[in-house]
């Protein structure tokens, strides 16, 4: 018997326990989280989207048949069924290696789905974030890079915006996962061509000047720009940083995020200090596996001024968003910010003692006891 038909006897008690639930009157947070998710598991195509997902990550592993295969496949479903983890999930943080007490502690893709609709669920505030032309309008003073909005600029303004760059990065102004990027040489296009060529695209893009890295993070991986991924949670004028990690791409990669192939490598937002990376494919990272540089036990460069500007950036957001995750940019010589996310995937778990879980509840409870004032 295939491992997906046991998913029809989840999806049935889901439909009993949820019909239970709305018979009770309580509407706070807790009674909110298990009707969203239990409406997902009741809704969801298990069969046909995580399933195949899920096996497409498992060849990729080179774990496709046999009695392992079936059993990591029983284990997945119940870790969706109980936990709402997407293959992504599962992979990434290595839940194939931990056990449930420790799953517990982490923020799967549907308790994350949970949490942007919580924290950020002004939409009016929540295009700031999703639009990349407004997010570098809103925060102008730490992008420090070139950018227009290709369909509002004539070709003559085009030209002399970027007359100085040796290359440009075009991007989907709402887009995500690294889609939709090309980057242009300009001694090899001309602007004209340029212009023309992101124009006939039909939608909504944003051309900027190419941010050319330097310093430690450049020699990592020379091809991408390789970011930090900070996470801030504010309310009432305390904004706390919650996690962040290190993401590098790979060899020939013009992006650094995991679904590219990019690596990504936890670190202690405390210290700033770099545990070991992984992606869907390689864990227990030390060394970039093309560059050779050493990252595990390194310390990122002037950590505190990174937090505090990512902590003065959210000082600029709307008081309806709440969790936001800052893409930052260091170079030898200055920090910036590329972009922002309003729901930022959390890393694995490094410390025993972390628990994002019962973190993300404190703030749900706090955010409804401020509502309710």
């Amino acid at each position: 018997m295939r491992i997906e038909n046991l998913y029809p006897v989840f999806r049935y008690i889901a439909s009993k326990q949820l019909g239970h639930l709305l018979k009770k009157d309580a509407s706070n947070w807790k009674r909110q989280w298990s009707e969203f998710f239990l409406n997902d598991l009741i809704n969801f195509q298990y069969e046909d989207i995580i399933a195949v997902d899920f096996r497409e990550k498992q060849k990729a592993r080179g774990i496709e048949k046999g009695l392992k295969a079936s059993f990591q496949r029983l284990d997945y479903m119940l870790s969706w069924v109980f936990l709402g983890a997407m293959p992504e999930d599962y992979f990434s943080m290595v839940f194939d290696r931990k056990g449930w007490i420790w799953r517990n502690h982490h923020i799967t893709r549907e308790r994350l789905r949970f949490l942007k609709r919580k924290f950020n669920s002004n939409q009016e505030s929540l295009v700031l974030l999703d639009d990349k032309a407004k997010f570098c309008t809103n925060w102008e003073t730490y992008i420090h890079r070139k950018w227009c909005v290709i369909d509002e600029i004539s070709l003559e303004e085009f030209e002399e915006k970027f007359k100085d760059a040796d290359r440009l990065i075009a991007k989907r102004r709402i887009g995500k996962g690294g889609k939709g990027i090309a980057v242009f040489d300009t001694s090899e296009m001309g602007y004209k061509e340029i212009y023309e060529e992101v124009l006939s695209q039909n939608e909504p893009y944003i051309v900027e000047e190419y941010h050319e890295q330097t310093g430690w993070l450049h020699k990592v991986n020379p091809s991408s720009l390789n970011t930090i991924r900070v996470c801030t949670f504010s309310l009432n004028g305390k904004t706390d940083v919650v996690f962040a990690y290190l993401r590098v791409g790979v060899k020939g990669a013009i992006v650094d995020n995991i679904h590219s192939g990019g690596i990504r490598f936890p670190i202690d937002h405390h210290t700033g200090k770099i545990h070991k990376g992984m992606n869907y494919q390689i864990f227990d990272v030390e060394k970039h596996p093309d560059s050779g540089v050493q990252l595990y036990g390194e310390t990122i460069p002037r950590w505190e001024e990174i937090l505090e500007l990512c902590r003065e950036a959210h000082e600029l957001a709307p008081d309806g968003l709440h969790l936001i995750g800052w893409d930052v940019c260091l170079d030898e010589d200055d920090i910036s910010l590329i972009e922002g996310n309003g729901g930022p995937g959390f890393p694995p778990i490094e410390n025993p003692h972390d628990n994002w879980w019962e973190d993300m509840k404190n703030y749900l409870s706090q955010l409804e006891g401020n509502c309710s004032k």
